[in-house]
């Protein structure tokens, strides 16, 4: 029973608190580096600083999510090692809408929200949460981030750094995250929610083509509210 708790109160970290993430790159030294990716994926390893690698409960836990990007459409997909449960979130920058699907077993169910309900559910910054840049710069999967300190007036144990780049051709990449003032695609960063951390770091860049209804809902699925959606996971 507690294990099925903390995997629904990870998830529900995931969903809550995080959705994610042109020209020729350089290094510090001004050297080439990766050639901009406008369209295909970024895979992210998901670890859990506040328990041991071995621990029982983080066993079930997602240790990937991959992003997909085209057109400045953005899919995000996470499931548990086992596939029992999975959850996906598909955002259309144009029409500044969103959609999450959750599937468990063989059922899907669905939340469609529009720009304002997005920014109220998933884009409102926590209390006293600040993002301070910095000079600072580090590489990850080949591309040259920027650093930002993320800081909080209420409790500075909580901080975090998180990196971004500007080097992944995708337009207004967090405008539907708590880091939408952040202009650069996400490359590592932390989430938290119930007191629960997930940290998250870039490990490759690919490029790949899609077909456009990558990007929509391929299957039929219950409309569900978005206090719906908070029971499932609540409940999982």
């Amino acid at each position: 029973m507690r294990n099925n708790l903390l995997l629904g109160t990870f998830l529900s970290t995931f969903v809550v608190g995080f959705i994610l993430f042109p020209g020729c790159g350089s290094t510090q030294d001004g050297s080439p580096t990766v050639q901009s990716v406008t369209e295909g994926k970024i895979v992210y390893a998901l670890s859990y600083p506040q328990f041991e690698e071995d621990n029982i409960f983080t066993s079930m836990f997602p240790s990937e999510m991959t992003f997909k990007f085209k057109n400045n459409n953005t899919k995000n997909e996470l499931k548990t090692k086992m596939a029992i449960f999975s959850t996906s979130l598909l955002a259309n920058n144009k029409e500044k809408k969103v959609t999450h699907l959750v599937k468990i077993a063989n059922k899907y169910s669905g939340l469609e929200m529009d720009s304002m309900e997005i920014m109220e559910e998933y884009g409102k910054k926590p209390l006293g949460m600040n993002i301070v840049p910095t000079e600072k710069t580090k590489e990850i999967a080949g591309y040259m981030c920027n650093h930002a300190l993320v800081t909080f007036d209420s409790d500075s144990t909580k901080n975090f750094d998180i990196y971004y780049t500007n080097q992944i051709g995708i337009e207004d990449p967090n405008w539907c995250t708590p880091f939408h003032e952040i202009s650069g695609v996400l490359m590592e960063a932390k989430v938290n929610k119930f007191n629960i951390d997930m940290h998250m770091v870039a490990t490759q860049v690919v490029a790949e083509e899609y077909a456009e209804d990558e990007f929509m809902t391929q299957q039929e699925y219950e409309p569900i509210t978005v206090a719906e959606m908070a029971d499932i996971f609540q409940s999982f």
